[in-house]
């Protein structure tokens, strides 16, 4: 049986808008990161997600997320364009926004990258049934208008095998608007992720750490691992500030669908009658990633330089680090076109039988004798 309206205003609108937290939190790695952060735009290949989430099943008029994005590299990767779209519904207050995100893909060498990006936003935020609402504070904030633009800069650096972010977003909310008149709120993120090949570069092992500060009394910290196997099935575990646990899904169908599923489930003091969250998230990849083809193609150059290591190192070098057969065939070769190679031994090699030439004999002489 589902929790009434009061205690789910008091829950959520009251916790939501006082402190800001309009953005949702999604529990999947599989949705596009760049609406938290602006440079992870177009860092991967080009995509387009689906995302539905209910959140605290227990709770009648919990919110429902829905989300929209689109993201693909430009000018072979050194640029990157998203898009956003998200539809956020929690009991009477409707906020609705449109994103766009542009990154700078800074190439340092080979296996270093700097991404800087700047996005823009558009919320459109109201009130459904204002005859729900009690506090005045609430009813001026939004009377005056729920709509307003803004914008976000964000910083990526990555390696092969590590990826860090920082990010500050609504910065126009935060720099011009007080608390008492904001209808969102400025919030500012950052994480950490590994990755870690496993079995040559088949599968990966991606442990992360994210960070989301809305305001100096709420503050988010998600810990979690996920481990993708051949490219095909994805799985991980994730933790939200001590209290919050998810398990997450994914299978890629072919090469360029893929769907996944979380669930997450609050244990803390209110866990037993919010109930649980579930999330779906479906992604159309226009070209498969990059990543595992990279670490098989190292796994391979590693493994074939190893075997010529191998193969010559039980080979005794002379000086110039030739071996003595390596000497005497280049030896063999200079001698074949040397104006002195009749004084010197050597055999031509012939793949061919070499033919035999017989002498006719001459007769023998007859030595002059006495006729009888």
């Amino acid at each position: 049986m589902k929790t009434r309206l009061p205690i789910t205003f008091l829950l959520l609108v009251a916790a939501g808008v006082s402190y800001g937290q309009d953005i949702p939190l999604f529990s999947q790695k599989l949705t596009n990161s760049f609406l938290y952060n602006p440079a992870m735009a177009g860092q991967s290949s080009s995509s387009l997600t689906l995302s539905h989430r209910t959140n605290y099943a227990g709770v009648q008029g919990a919110p429902v997320d829905n989300f929209l994005s689109f993201q693909t590299p430009i000018s072979n990767g050194r640029f990157g364009f998203g898009v956003n779209a998200l539809q956020d519904r929690v009991n009477v207050l409707d906020n609705n926004f449109a994103s766009a995100a542009f990154a700078y893909h800074l190439q340092l060498n080979s296996l270093n990258r700097l991404s800087m990006g700047v996005g823009a936003e558009y919320n459109m935020t109201k009130l459904n049934d204002l005859s729900l609402v009690s506090d005045d504070n609430i009813l001026q904030r939004y009377s005056t208008g729920g709509n307003k633009a803004d914008f976000s800069f964000g910083l990526v650096y990555e390696t092969r095998l590590f990826r860090a972010g920082l990010a500050a977003n609504r910065l126009s909310s935060g720099l011009f608007q007080s608390k008492d008149t904001q209808t969102i709120s400025n919030y500012y993120t950052a994480f950490v992720q590994g990755t870690l090949p496993v079995r040559g570069g088949a599968d990966l092992l991606e442990p992360y750490v994210n960070f989301r500060k809305f305001s100096a009394s709420n503050t988010t910290l998600d810990l979690g691992i996920y481990y993708t196997y051949d490219s095909k099935l994805v799985a991980g575990v994730a933790m939200r500030n001590g209290s919050t646990y998810s398990g997450t899904v994914g299978f890629h169908f072919t090469k360029n669908i893929m769907a996944g599923y979380s669930r997450e489930m609050n244990l803390g003091s209110v866990g037993g009658f919010v109930g649980s969250t579930n999330e779906i998230t479906f992604r159309f990849d226009f070209s498969q990633k990059e990543t595992p083809k990279k670490f098989n193609n190292d796994y391979r150059s590693s493994l074939s330089y190893r075997r010529k290591t191998l193969n010559t190192s039980g080979v005794k070098k002379t000086a110039g680090g030739h071996t003595p057969k390596q000497l005497s065939k280049a030896q063999k070769r200079v001698a074949a076109f040397s104006p002195n190679r009749r004084y010197q031994n050597v055999s031509k090699l012939s793949s061919g039988r070499k033919k035999s030439y017989s002498k006719k004999r001459a007769p023998a002489r007859r030595k002059p004798g006495r006729r009888r």
